[in-house]
């Protein structure tokens, strides 16, 4: 309020004179004119234009100078400068007082400023500390998707420039993305909630690999929506794991009943695998039975970049456990065949056999600079690195495992290859103990196999010196027997008595011909068969016996069904014992099987096999071993002596066949009889 009164004050004073002459002009003009008095007229009106001209200059030169000093302050204020320059420049009075308000004012917002900018670079170091020190890679995605911010782990890692960065998309750093990560950031952006991706492979455009566990969140940044991506690299980790559970795995395989291709086949997916030891592609080499040559078995690999992107994409750890090599993709066809038609002799100077004579890993860091590597492994290995491990088993060299990184070109590390040294450490010595199982296996089977014949032998034997002590002790008697029952039919026809003799001597003479069958079905059976071998269909032999039954089918009202395989291959055999094969299985089944009852009877052949399969739906055998039917004098009938299955054995043996039964799903039996096929 005081400096408002000064104010009018000194306006007052001011105006004071202007407001003196102005009353004189009005006096001076209503005053009888007089020519002295017309002389003051243009003096006055002169000293006023004058006064005015002053003050435009005064207003111009003095006042209007120290507004744009005061004005310039104050734009300085707005921009955050607030220091103020030259205030000796305003002058006195009024101007002198406010510049002396600015430059307070102006102090006391500097010394705000400097404190709030020593506090924020304070949290800035405190925050770019804990960022640098999180040891996990991060990116900050806009909402468009677009990369914000990219700490100094992620840049090192991937090996890209921050600037760089900034503006791309991640299809843009990454060869491929994966599905499961595009989804992942669509449902943070939607639901606003954390998602965590386990064990998610990635591929850096600067051919940089790793296995990340990841974890996507949303955070709001001056009112925009930004995704941060953490990646945590478990490569290592996962690796160590990896090969832990791996050879527990391939060691727990080699007890069981596995094929050659798929033991190879696993130890070159392990040492392909993203989770295992990470190679691109890897190929597998072992030295013959005679130890005279090194020859290609196996390769694991894709063919082309494309192919390898496919794979890598499609797969973030593959489970040991489910490796199957039969049902696997066969990517690499052209890098298999490759290595399948490789072959090098032992007396060779090569690379290859130098690793392994010497008993050392090679590696080579460029194959077409090296004068060791020769034109026909150049050829094969198309690429300038790579590794030759030897694998030994009981100090001796039985193999190579040779890999690379053609296709991300990730230079191979020390310690990639002493793991891989480890590693075919133990695939030898796995692949050995394979060979040794393999070799105990087949051992066993010629000893069950000696044991069997001996056990037959001995059978057979007992069963002649059964057969020839029935025959010694009975023929003679039955063929009397035969005899007189004969005379009693001749006599006591046209007598008294003659209907009673009649049926009792039909039934000696039907109970001694059946005990003459016997015997002779005995004397059959331990005799060494005479067979003569042609080439024939065995289709043929199935209809015959179907013809010769087909009456007893209508009987016993049972269905037959045949399923015969066309231009199924000859069999080198015997056609009449074949034909009572069958006779004695159809025949078998027709007595098991009641009315009503189904009988098949199927042909059909593999690579090394004819078929022959007699299904009915009978009883079923009920013995925990069914193939105890085809012992000699095992029978569950009343009558019979119980050879007729073991005839069948004794002829399918001599044609070097085998024959199996077994109890079906819900009803009958199933008869297989495998005849081999010419070679």
């Amino acid at each position: 309020m005081k400096r408002d009164l000064k104010l009018l004050a000194v306006l007052i004073s001011f105006c004071i004179p202007d407001i003196l002459l102005l009353l004189f002009i009005i006096w001076f003009i209503r005053q009888p004119v007089h020519d002295d008095m017309m002389i003051l007229m243009p003096v006055c009106s002169s000293l006023l234009i004058l006064r005015y001209a002053f003050m435009i200059i005064y207003y111009k030169y003095f006042y209007s100078a120290r507004m744009n000093i005061i004005d310039e302050i104050i734009s300085d204020f707005r921009k955050g400068k607030f220091s103020v320059k030259h205030p000796e420049e305003i002058g006195s009075g009024v101007f002198r007082k406010i510049m002396k308000e600015l430059t307070l004012t102006g102090k006391y917002l500097d010394e705000i400023v400097t404190v709030q900018k020593n506090e924020i670079d304070t949290l800035h170091e405190f925050y770019n500390s804990i960022v640098f020190s999180i040891s996990s890679f991060f990116m900050v995605l806009g909402d468009d998707e677009k990369i914000v911010y990219a700490n100094d782990g992620f840049c090192k890692k991937f090996r890209f420039d921050r600037e760089e960065l900034v503006g791309k998309r991640i299809d843009d750093i990454f060869y491929f993305v994966n599905a499961r990560l595009k989804g992942a950031i669509m449902k943070v952006k939607s639901m606003n909630k954390p998602v965590v991706l386990e064990q998610t492979h990635l591929l850096s455009v600067n051919k940089i690999s790793i296995i990340s566990d990841i974890k996507i969140s949303k955070i709001l940044v001056r009112g925009k929506n930004q995704i941060v991506v953490i990646l945590d690299d478990v490569t290592t980790k996962l690796k160590k794991d990896y090969q832990i559970t791996l050879m527990s795995h391939i060691s727990g395989s080699f007890q069981k009943d596995l094929k050659i291709e798929m033991v190879l086949y696993n130890i070159l997916t392990a040492v392909t695998s993203g989770s295992g030891l990470g190679f691109n592609r890897a190929m597998l080499f072992l030295i013959d039975e005679e130890g005279k040559a090194l020859t290609g078995m196996m390769a694991v690999g894709p063919d082309s970049l494309e192919e390898a992107i496919e794979i890598w994409s499609s797969i973030s750890s593959q489970d040991i456990k489910s490796l199957n090599y039969e049902s696997s993709p066969r990517e690499g066809k052209k890098l298999l065949n490759s290595v399948l038609s490789a072959n090098f002799s032992m007396n060779e100077d090569n690379i290859f056999i130098r690793s392994l004579n010497n008993r050392e890993i090679i590696h080579i860091y460029d194959s077409l600079m090296d004068e060791n590597v020769d034109n026909g492994i150049k050829e094969l290995m198309d690429v300038r690195e790579f590794i030759i491990v030897p694998m030994m088993a009981m100090n001796n060299p039985i193999g190579l495992i040779v890999v690379d990184n053609k296709f991300n070109l990730v230079p191979i590390g020390n310690d990639s290859v002493e793991l891989l040294g480890i590693f075919a450490s133990q695939a030898a010595f796995s692949i050995e103990s394979h060979n040794k199982l393999k070799m105990v296996e087949q051992e066993k089977n010629k000893i069950e196999q000696r044991i069997d014949g001996i056990v037959d032998t001995e059978k057979m034997a007992a069963v002649g010196r059964i057969a020839a002590h029935i025959s010694h002790e009975i023929r003679n008697p039955l063929v009397t027997m035969g005899g007189y029952a004969r005379r009693i039919m001749l006599q006591s026809k046209g007598g008294a008595t003659s209907q009673n003799a009649e049926k009792y001597a039909e039934i000696i003479l039907k109970e001694s011909e059946r005990l003459e069958k016997i015997l002779s079905n005995v004397m059959d059976f331990t005799k060494p068969s005479k067979s003569i071998r042609a080439f024939n269909n065995i289709n043929n032999i199935i209809e015959d016996t179907a013809n010769l039954l087909k009456n007893i089918f209508l009987e016993k009202r049972i269905e037959l069904i045949l399923k015969l395989e066309k231009d199924i291959p000859f069999v080198k055999s015997d056609s009449i014992q074949l034909k009572q094969v069958m006779l004695n299985l159809v025949q078998n089944s027709i007595e098991v099987t009641d009315p009503g009852g189904i009988i098949e009877i199927i042909s059909e052949h593999d690579s090394e096999h004819a078929v022959i399969k007699v299904r009915d739906t009978g009883s079923g055998i009920n013995e925990k071993d069914p193939n105890i039917v085809f012992e000699p004098f095992f029978t569950n009938k009343i009558t019979g002596v119980g050879l007729g299955l073991a005839i069948v054995k004794k002829i399918i043996n001599e044609h070097n066949g085998k024959i199996e039964v077994r109890n079906r799903e819900f009803c009958g039996v199933e008869f297989t009889i495998r005849l081999p096929l010419p070679v």
